[in-house]
């Protein structure tokens, strides 16, 4: 199924000529679509997420109404931390968050002690199930994503919030936990590249709570070692941290991922500017709250349109700040295909913004 609109590229190759900076007929379009799947087939997040059957109907209906070039598979960084042994706190509409770290100072344990990861566990199968019924269904046309969790937010979910602590007063013992978590990650990518994702996503929004100083110590040395398996892999790496991350974006540029994501507080012009000087791809920035989940088709016309004209036609993804809110309406998402398709009813919306 090749999307329509303006150009004959399928999404898929759009994404990729984005990643790699090349100019694109018609900028690629993205929409995180995570736990808002189902809300699409009448399921709760927790029955979503759990299921490989409806994340894929999910999916599927997402495709026929918002006009991807690519989508995540899933977007959950807790799937690593649960079957490490973290109890994990669901919810109807929103993805679980970690209820328990079996790593904190009240446990006594260490890293020796933590259950031994596989990706034959937790929720992976289920994963696996989704991505084959994606791949039958979309996999020539349409980008697939494989998020696995950033090694930083890792380590927060064994250990608790002791981790800022701990970078001071026992920096070593926080060295050891993110080469621990560095490891992991790899184990997920592999398990979504031998599952077929296009682009393995990096989601490490805990980078965006530390210092640029504390970022080139303690996590790029664990994101590295990532992004470089992927690219001996032959596939494609994103960073994706939510936050107001403007202090680390320097930083960030300095790790070796392919293409780096951002919500709305970061200045998407800015991050331009950056990602040219570093020759880098970049995603974002679509307001997720004001735009898309409290306001109206026309505001996210309009939002769509000054991400756009921010953007650029060169390595450049539009995508929303983070996971798509369980709640956001479908017809403001429908807006925003709009607007990267039509060329005529861009300028028509351009045309009133300046009016």
């Amino acid at each position: 199924m090749k999307n329509s609109g303006n150009t004959d590229v399928a999404g898929r190759e759009l994404v990729r000529q984005a990643f790699r900076r090349q100019k694109t007929a018609r900028i690629p379009w993205v929409p995180f679509v995570g736990c808002h799947g189902g809300k699409l087939i009448g399921a709760t997040a927790e029955n979503y997420l759990k299921s490989g059957h409806k994340i894929a109907a999910g999916l599927k209906k997402a495709a026929e109404l918002y006009r991807p070039d690519g989508l995540p598979v899933m977007f959950d960084i807790q799937v690593e931390a649960e079957v490490l042994g973290c109890d994990l706190l669901w919810s109807e509409d929103a993805p679980p968050s970690v209820a328990s770290h079996p790593l904190d100072a009240l446990s006594g344990k260490t890293i020796s002690s933590l259950p031994e990861f596989s990706t034959t566990r937790g929720r992976y199968p289920e994963i696996a199930r989704a991505m084959e019924i994606f791949r039958q269904d979309f996999g020539k046309d349409l980008a697939l994503y494989g998020l696995i969790c950033g090694p930083l937010s890792l380590a927060l979910h064994l250990l608790g919030n002791e981790i800022f602590l701990e970078m001071y007063d026992n920096p070593d013992r926080i060295v050891e936990l993110l080469d621990y978590c560095s490891g992991i990650a790899r184990q997920s990518v592999d398990f979504y590249l031998q599952n077929g994702a296009d682009v393995i996503a990096v989601v490490d929004p805990i980078t965006s709570q530390i210092s640029a100083e504390h970022f080139r110590q303690f996590v790029t040395p664990a994101l590295n070692p990532i992004f470089e398996h992927i690219r001996n892999n032959g596939k494609l790496s994103l960073l994706h941290v939510c936050g107001n991350i403007e202090r680390n974006l320097e930083c960030m540029c300095e790790a070796t991922w392919d293409n780096l994501s951002v919500d709305d507080r970061v200045s998407l012009p800015g991050l331009k500017d950056l990602a040219q000087k570093y020759n880098k791809s970049f995603s974002g920035n679509f307001n997720l709250t004001v735009a898309l989940l409290m306001g109206n088709p026309d505001d996210c016309r309009r939002e769509a349109i000054r991400n756009l004209d921010e953007g650029g036609d060169t390595g450049f993804i539009l995508s929303p700040g983070c996971d798509i809110p369980f709640h956001v309406p479908s017809e403001n998402l429908q807006a925003v295909a709009e607007i990267v398709y039509d060329d005529n009813q861009r300028e028509v919306v351009r045309k009133q913004m300046i009016g």
